[in-house]
């Protein structure tokens, strides 16, 4: 389904950087949402961020591969805890897909 446009301004306020994930877990009593804590570099350092992967990742499939992050997302608590920021994945119709990115990039890394 295609959406409304976004202004370039609005885009642009949106902060897209390179993150490690460092730690991943379960979250207990939920079997969709996976706890990772994610160095996101320098001017975020690192962040607890939630996601509803866990049907289609383990935890230690995460750790120490990079993704790309929304770093200025506003908190949000799920389940209880707070979220602070947002993995980006392809969204298929069947299932989510996560988006590796090189080892080499530096964390924090701005993407546009």
């Amino acid at each position: 389904m295609k959406r409304t446009f976004v202004s370039f301004s609005d885009f642009d306020k949106i902060d897209i950087r390179v993150g490690e994930v460092v730690e991943a877990t379960n979250i207990e009593g939920s079997r969709n949402i996976i706890s990772m804590i994610v160095d996101l570099g320098e001017n975020y350092g690192r962040v607890n961020i939630l996601s509803g992967i866990a049907g289609y990742y383990k935890p230690e499939d995460l750790i120490g591969n990079k993704y790309p992050f929304i770093a200025n997302l506003e908190p949000k608590k799920i389940m209880g805890k707070d979220s602070n920021g947002m993995i980006l994945v392809a969204d298929d119709p069947e299932r989510f897909f996560l988006i590796p990115l090189d080892k080499n990039l530096k964390n924090g890394t701005v993407i546009r």
